[in-house]
């Protein structure tokens, strides 16, 4: 038995609170990074989960907006997305399912990238296209398990790696159950465990990949004439210490001593005052 378009929404909305996720009806140009967010007219997020706050937090819903594909035809594109933040910047990557069209339609520049074959059983056919110089970088995190995850929860879908983002774009009406949200999660948690227990990958001038170290940190070197200018420097604070505890000893001396002559005097005085009385 199908279900209204209400109805789904209804069961969206339903599944994402159950979670304590929040819920939007519409947002009008999220400002996302992805190429469906940043390229199209009028583009428009709705029914959006934002599970940001979560231990694997991601954004999911719907995103309509108008393109113009790589022969400048404009086209009014609908399709379901997820938007999942990762722990470091990625290198360009895209999966491209064939009969899908989302990022073709969209007009995905993808000229000068690399293509990559991944070996495994998938329910779909779909080519990867990579920035030159990371492959390597690319299929540490498209791994196979990722891949046939991705299309067995979404039915067919295009993979985008941007900046620090991965956003998953699948048929519209796709995000509209619970098994849907579940899935989700589940892609979630996978590539963003894979992102997490990576290092990050640097292209070098030979296009090959490597790991980047981290940098050493650097001790400063004090040369010699600093060091001699140093304990000069301490040398004179040492003696106007020395010169200023003097000069008070000097000071506290000279002062007993004149309270010790000054009390004589009086005592002198007074004695010679009592015979007199």
């Amino acid at each position: 038995m199908e279900i209204s378009a209400p109805e789904e929404l209804a069961v969206w909305k339903a599944a994402a609170a159950a979670r304590h996720y929040s819920y939007q009806s519409h947002i009008l140009g999220p400002g996302l990074s992805g190429q469906m967010f940043k390229t199209g007219e009028r583009v428009v997020a709705t029914s959006l989960v934002n599970a940001l706050q979560a231990p694997s937090p991601f954004l999911a819903g719907s995103v309509n907006g108008r393109y113009l594909d790589s022969d400048f035809s404009p086209h009014t594109i609908s399709a379901s997305f997820v938007a999942i933040p990762l722990a470091r910047p990625v290198p360009n990557v895209v999966l491209l399912t064939s009969g899908l069209d989302v990022l073709r339609h969209t007009g995905i520049e993808t000229e000068g990238h690399v293509p990559l074959a991944v070996d495994g059983d998938f329910s779909q056919p779909f080519e990867i296209l990579s920035a030159p110089g990371f492959e390597l970088d690319a299929r540490q995190i498209l791994t196979p398990e990722l891949i046939a995850l991705a299309l067995d929860v979404t039915g067919g879908c295009d993979i985008e790696l941007v900046d620090e983002w991965m956003f998953v774009y699948s048929a519209a009406g796709k995000n509209s159950t619970e098994e849907a949200l579940e899935g989700i999660e589940k892609i979630t948690r996978h590539v963003q465990a894979r992102v997490a227990g990576q290092s990050e990958f640097v292209q070098t001038d030979s296009n090959d990949v490597v790991v980047a170290e981290p940098a050493a940190p650097t001790v400063p070197r004090v040369t010699e004439r600093e060091e001699r200018e140093a304990r000069a420097g301490a040398v004179a604070t040492g003696r106007r210490a020395l010169d200023s505890q003097m000069h008070y000893t000097q000071r506290l001396v000279l002062f007993s001593l004149g309270s010790f002559i000054t009390g004589g005097l009086a005592w002198w005085f007074v004695s010679d005052l009592l015979p007199s009385l």
